[in-house]
This record gives C-alpha cells, structure tokens and sequence, in this order.
C-alpha cells in the first residue's frame, strides 16, 4: 500500500510537468501596444497566487517595444487590498503572444509563461494562459461586460480543451 502510495508521487509530478492537454497555441498576431492598459479578471482557473480574491484587474504598461510592466490588483475576503508587481517581456518579435512575466525581483532572472491564446480585433476581451495549460484568464476591458463578451471567451477555453466547470468566476 505504501509502495502504491509513493508511486504517485512522481506520477503526479509528471502529468503536473506535462500539461493539462489544452492547446495553449499562443495567438500568431498581438499587438503590445493594444494589449497594454487595464484589463478586468473575470473568470481564472484558481491558483496559489490569486487564492480567493476578487475584484481582481490588472493594469499594463509598455516600456519599449518589447518590455512592460504589470501591476496586478485584487481584494481578499476580509476588504484588504492585494497588490504583486511584475515586469514582462516577448522574448521572440516574430510570436509576439508567447510573453513571459516575472514577479520576483530583480525580475527576469525566474519568469513564466504568459500566453495570450485570443484577443478580439479591438482588444476587448482576451484569454490568457501560463505554464501548461494549468493556468487561465478570462479577461476584459469592462469591468461588468456583456454576457455575450463571456460567453465568447469560454466557447474559446472550451474549443482549446480547457475544463471551464473548473473555472472561479471572479466577483467584480
């Protein structure tokens, strides 16, 4: 039984490595400049980082062509303001969706991933993802946006294999 028991560990370990089989392509086309301001959370797969908050939004601003800074906001459930400040870069002009981020200073020396699977033309409504498909965003420009703008992002998550019943709606 013990045997068993440990067995798992680097079973699990090994499928949290390999990825959660989502298509987490990023989007050929994105343009940085467009992407930047604020973005409004409105749906995440739950995560360590973000544990229980809500009212969560994330402000981007460019430095460069290829460089910007992230601020990411969000409120416990006591009121208290949560706040982790990044910087984020692409690494490769010719997939400018494929990004990385970090929040560890001097930032840069560990960062992850930060995909944008999907953004609309005018870069309203965007789904973001990290590391294997483990993480993922459902994002806005409107704080309370239409059903329809909702509805859109998770047909999206759904068509690239992500479980959107695992899905934390986010309260604004």
């Amino acid at each position: 039984m013990i045997w068993k028991a440990l067995l798992q560990i680097p079973v699990g370990l090994w499928k949290r490595m390999k990825g959660n089989g989502a298509d987490i392509t990023p989007q050929r086309a994105v343009n940085l400049s467009a992407f930047m301001g604020r973005w409004y959370e409105q749906a995440r797969l739950e995560n360590v980082f973000e544990a229980g908050l809500d009212k969560v939004y994330s402000d981007y601003e460019a430095m460069g062509d290829t460089k910007f800074r992230v601020c990411n906001n969000g409120t416990d459930d006591k009121g208290r303001s949560r706040r982790s400040h990044g910087m984020g870069s692409i690494k490769d002009p010719a997939h400018p969706g494929a990004m990385r981020v970090s929040f560890v200073p001097p930032y840069g020396w560990f960062s992850a991933p930060f995909l944008v699977l999907y953004t609309d033309a005018d870069y309203r409504e965007a789904l973001i993802a990290g590391s294997g498909g483990h993480y993922l965003w459902l994002m806005t420009r409107e704080q309370h946006p239409d059903r329809t703008r909702i509805n859109r992002l998770l047909a999206e998550a759904r068509h690239r294999g992500f479980n959107t019943h695992e899905l934390r709606r986010t309260r604004q």
